[in-house]
């Protein structure tokens, strides 16, 4: 089994450039936004943009979900793939999509610039930004036959040659629920507030200090102080703290988690 990524930021076009791009490698099947897909058909999983909030879509299209993930696991070994294209907004999502779902590497990795103009990804990212609108890359009938979302519009797409074009496929262009609801903004101090819960289970830690946290475009970075208990062995509590947290406020705000620095500036006998 060949595994063909292809990368971009949300809203520069990937699912509109799904078909064409798995056309041109040959490709039958698509996995994206937790749907496992073969030419116009759902073979398996749920799609992220029914969910009502952004979080939820994010889980969904990681395969947070065990059953979630179990289901399209399955199908995929009885069908046997030969190459599939997953969908994703970074090389760290494909490798986490990848990994649950028990795929080989890939192959290749193709970035959106690869396959899509600068005007291009400028439009759809109007378009996201400004309308709303995503694409699936299915017939709207497929679409509204497997879940409820607000169908738009759906367009057919050809593959061009140079006397000639012939139509590889459709795409429905959707507004999901949780497009009505605007951006979602998550403040350093909830994320504080969530860091102190979570070291509420570490019998370890006695105190946390100064604290500084910073939410980038591309995730979180936090640098925090903590007293910690004498005698603890203080490289792997930080080590395992680290791993907890990252692992703990990705799932809660799902927003990546990029760097975790932790200074232990005291202990208490």
């Amino acid at each position: 089994m060949e595994i063909f990524a292809l990368i971009g930021g949300s809203g520069t076009g990937k699912s509109h450039k799904a078909l064409l791009t798995a056309h041109k490698y040959n490709i039958n099947y698509i996995i994206d936004d937790g749907l496992l897909i073969r030419k116009d058909k759902i073979l398996a999983g749920h799609s992220a943009k029914k969910d009502k909030n952004r979080i939820q879509a994010i889980r969904t299209a990681i395969f947070e979900e065990p059953s979630h993930a179990h289901e399209v696991t399955e199908v995929i070994k009885k069908a046997k793939p030969t190459k599939i294209l997953v969908i994703g907004t970074s090389i760290r999502m494909i490798d986490k999509i990848i990994k649950t779902l028990e795929l080989p590497p890939p192959k290749r990795i193709l970035k959106i610039e690869d396959v899509s103009t600068d005007k291009e990804i400028e439009e759809a990212k109007f378009v996201r930004l400004k309308e709303g609108k995503h694409v699936i890359p299915l017939p709207g009938i497929e679409v509204q036959r497997k879940f409820p979302v607000n169908i738009l519009e759906s367009l057919e797409i050809f593959y061009k040659r140079r006397y000639s074009k012939r139509k590889i496929g459709e795409r429905a262009i959707v507004r999901p629920p949780f497009s009505y609801f605007g951006k979602l903004y998550v403040s350093e101090n909830a994320i504080l507030d969530i860091i102190i819960y979570i070291l509420k289970d570490f019998k370890e830690v006695v105190k946390l200090g100064k604290s500084q946290i910073s939410i980038k475009e591309e995730g979180i970075q936090i640098n925090i102080s903590l007293m910690l208990r004498y005698g603890e062995n203080i490289p792997q509590v930080g080590l395992i703290i680290q791993k907890s947290l990252k692992k703990e406020l990705e799932y809660i705000t799902g927003i990546n988690v990029i760097l975790i620095d932790i200074f232990v500036y005291n202990l208490k006998y």
